[in-house]
């Protein structure tokens, strides 16, 4: 791993502190140790961006692993186990059993979003007139706070549909929810704004702030979902055209410990090997016997044997899933057999290696593997499919994109014979970013995006999935806590 710079310290003091102070239901008014005088000082501005980056970053324990987790154990991609994560929180959202008293992950994520919507908010009010900022700081600064705030409402979009919009320091205390149409067009014009404030490329050693290419990355990946079309072909190619990002020929380099930074992460939240900001993937994959030194918890969290068994034998990108080792007594172990082994089904099912172990981490309970947010994979695929949604035609360039992401996997290239038309091309292509983006938290809003989420779930036997398991439901604590905030149908 790389020293730990400067803004990551900060960054980790200050979800230090959230970490451990805010259990309650969301305050909108900021608290006062973000005012006044020390707002005034350059220190303080930045202290103030660590917290909202702090907040920003699906990072440290749960993190980026339960955003994965909702993401694709509600899908056919992953599922959990055993363990308390399975009894406490995935068992629900994988039966489709949740709601809105089940607040596991859910209110958590609720709240770091609006606390970053909190510090984005001071900073846009402080930054334009602060005194010892020169004008180019500022508008990076602003850049990233606009970014941040705007990530963090896409995010909730995601789950949640319209939520309380607040872009003020000072709001009503109780805040109505505003449409999902008013937060699409917020995310989009407020992405747009950003972008051209902050730089296209940025020193190893503030690896994990916004950069062009991460707001543009961004901002054609909301588009997408939201069903853009052709503005999120427009928005990809404008990362294209940055001429920062391309493919690492070997897909397993992508994910390296010692890579991080690399040119095809476009936006990544950085994992750290010390608490509170390490990973904790690792020790929910492994299997019980497996040979290490790292931490092992009775959570197992697996890729299933069914969607394992749609990758071609030639893609190199399944080779980061195990699927046989020697254990740790010397035994050799098949995870695709299903019946080998006195724990059966719950164990032997095939783990995501995409993010390796970390064996000499600090701590052997968590890790240092970074996530990505947006890989340059992402922006070819999603210039693609806009293409092709847009037009209602497959055309050549959609499919050299497509192709681009297919040669780098080992796989032979499609043909205008091959993807005839715009229905078989949205097969290809959801099967495809499957593959490409297992363990990365999209299968669910790939799905969704072309009407395909419930159907999912009915295909694999949850009879009791319905249109309005879509969204999550609304953190029931933040229900009570807002008498003018309305609960998602069906919840």
């Amino acid at each position: 791993m790389k020293p730990l710079n400067k803004y990551i310290v900060i960054t980790i003091g200050i979800l230090t502190f959230f970490l451990v102070s805010c259990e309650k239901p969301l305050e909108i008014e900021p608290k006062s140790e973000f005012s006044g005088a020390f707002l005034d000082t350059q220190e303080g501005i930045e202290a103030l961006l660590a917290s909202a980056y702090a907040n920003h970053q699906l990072n440290g324990w749960g993190g980026a692993a339960d955003y994965i987790a909702l993401n694709e154990g509600t899908t056919d991609t992953f599922r959990v186990y055993l363990g308390a994560y399975f009894n406490n929180t995935m068992r629900r959202y994988q039966e489709f059993t949740f709601d809105a008293g089940h607040t596991a992950v859910i209110e958590d994520y609720w709240r770091k979003c609006y606390r970053a919507i909190r510090d984005a908010n001071i900073l846009i009010v402080e930054i334009p007139n602060h005194p010892k900022l020169s004008d180019d700081i500022k508008d990076i600064y602003l850049g990233e706070a606009k970014f941040i705030r705007a990530s963090a409402y896409s995010l909730l979009h995601e789950w949640f549909g319209g939520v309380p919009l607040i872009t003020e320091t000072s709001t009503e205390l109780f805040p109505v929810r505003a449409s999902a149409q008013e937060i699409e067009d917020f995310v989009i014009s407020e992405l747009n704004v950003a972008a051209p404030l902050l730089p296209s490329t940025r020193p190893a050693s503030e690896f994990g702030r916004a950069t062009r290419g991460g707001a543009l990355g961004i901002l054609a990946h909301f588009q997408l979902n939201t069903k853009n079309w052709g503005d999120a072909a427009q928005t990809a190619q404008k990362v294209i055209d940055l001429g920062v990002y391309g493919l690492l020929p070997n897909y397993a380099d992508i994910f390296a410990l010692d890579n991080e930074g690399n040119i095809e992460l476009v936006h990544t939240f950085p994992n750290l090997d010390v608490a509170p900001v390490g990973g904790n993937w690792t020790r929910n994959t492994l299997p019980g016997d497996y040979p290490t030194n790292v931490v092992n918890a009775a959570t197992q969290s697996v890729v299933p044997i069914p969607f394992y068994n749609t990758f071609d034998s030639n893609d190199e990108r399944a080779e980061l899933i195990v699927t046989e080792y020697i254990s740790s007594k010397g035994v050799f172990v098949n995870l695709l057999d299903p019946n080998e082994g006195p724990v059966g089904d719950k164990y032997n099912h095939p783990r995501s290696f995409k993010y390796p172990i970390d064996e000499d981490s600090a701590d052997p309970t968590i890790g240092g593997q970074d996530v990505p947010y947006i890989r340059y994979s992402d922006i070819l695929l999603t210039r693609s499919e806009g293409l092709v949604m847009s037009t209602g035609a497959v055309s050549q360039e959609a499919l050299d994109l497509l192709n681009e992401v297919r040669d780098r996997a080992g796989l032979p290239d499609y043909t205008l014979t091959d993807i005839p038309d715009q229905a078989t091309y949205v097969d290809k292509i959801l099967e495809e970013r499957s593959w490409e983006f297992y363990s990365e938290g999209k299968r669910r809003s790939d799905l969704i995006r072309h009407g395909r989420f419930i159907q999912n779930a009915l295909d694999r036997g949850i009879t009791i999935a319905k249109p309005f398991h879509v969204l999550f439901p609304i953190p029931q604590t933040e229900i009570d806590a807002n008498e003018n905030l309305v609960q998602n149908e069906g919840y």
